[in-house]
């Protein structure tokens, strides 16, 4: 027969609370308990012998083998995991804290407070001793390992555009661009970065005139500060190619001529990620690149503009946040 678990919802309907509530009620379907939420009753209406209001209401209930009420008011920061014996005496197991620098700390604190109550209540099915009333010295919080498994590890992508223009007469261009995300743990990611098939800047003389293509692909790493803010700093560096294609037009009796080169390309970005969720974001980077070699752009002799020393982009992408 499954056991009952009540969760108590604060007066305070917080996002982080509701988010936590939820974490929480999931874990513990998962694992195999029924489980009932609850309003917590105000703190101020305590009765002679000094019991909480929630504690008399479940009393009443007598259906329920356990309770979690959240600590923290409007953020939580803490869970206390209590059980109910057969008398309806309440003994409070552990009070699980919220590990702050843990990017899904809800998610952690709701297997740990969920394995807290598996452990105990299959002791209390085996034949363990009665427990203790409430009133006396609750035991001290009990440290639960780290899970094996890594909860910011996983997968994302963010699809935008990147605005790139040279400090030496080429630009600006338009380009969308796709980035994928592997987060090897909650500060370091890697990533894979290709934009182009964007607009074409022409680059003009007396002599003539050219429209310039650019695509780019990069491999590198991001490291994002792990705080509990929503507006993550953010700072990469990557290693890839630069494609860059130039058509030109000239004056008559001059003729035009197409040219398309390969370059080594190394980027180097600032910037930050602004959450929308714990799993949708808003990414705006900016970005410095060198290419070798950069690609010059002539007419006649007359070198009139080039491209890689360096490049300026400015991105801005949307996307899932691993």
């Amino acid at each position: 027969m499954a056991h009952t678990v009540a969760l108590l919802r604060p007066q305070s309907r917080s996002a982080s609370a509701t988010e936590l509530l939820e974490r929480l009620r999931g874990e513990l379907l998962s694992v195999g308990f029924e489980v009932t939420v609850r309003d917590r009753p105000t703190e101020t209406d305590l009765d002679s012998e000094g019991a909480e209001p929630w504690q008399r209401a479940l009393t009443a209930d007598g259906k329920v083998e356990a309770a979690i009420d959240l600590v923290g008011g409007a953020v939580p920061l803490a869970v206390d995991v209590w059980i109910i014996d057969d008398t309806q005496h309440f003994q409070r197991l552990a009070r699980v804290s919220l590990d702050t620098n843990n990017e899904n700390a809800s998610k952690a604190l709701a297997i740990r407070a969920s394995e807290v109550l598996r452990a105990r209540l299959f002791e209390t099915h085996s034949g363990a001793e009665p427990l203790r009333q409430a009133s006396t010295t609750p035991k001290p919080p009990i440290v639960e390992p780290s899970t094996a498994r890594n909860p910011q590890s996983g997968f994302g992508f963010e699809l935008g555009a990147a605005a790139l223009a040279s400090l030496d007469g080429v630009g600006p261009a338009i380009l969308p661009m796709v980035r994928l995300n592997w987060a090897i743990e909650s500060q370091l990611i890697l990533q894979a970065t290709f934009a182009g098939f964007g607009t074409r800047p022409n680059v003009a003389s007396t002599a003539g005139n050219a429209e310039v293509a650019m695509q780019y692909g990069l491999l590198g790493a991001c490291y994002r500060v792990n705080w509990r803010h929503r507006v993550k700093p953010l700072g990469a560096l990557s290693l890839g190619a630069l494609r860059t294609a130039v058509v030109g037009q000239a004056e008559l009796p001059r003729e035009g001529r197409s040219v398309d080169q390969w370059s080594f390309l190394v980027d180097a970005s600032l910037g930050a990620a602004f959450e929308l969720s714990s799993r949708f974001a808003v990414m705006l980077s900016g970005h410095a690149q060198l290419a070798e070699p950069a690609v010059d752009i002539h007419f006649a002799d007359q070198k009139v503009a080039s491209l890689g020393r360096p490049n300026l982009l400015l991105t801005l992408t949307f996307g899932v946040w691993p």
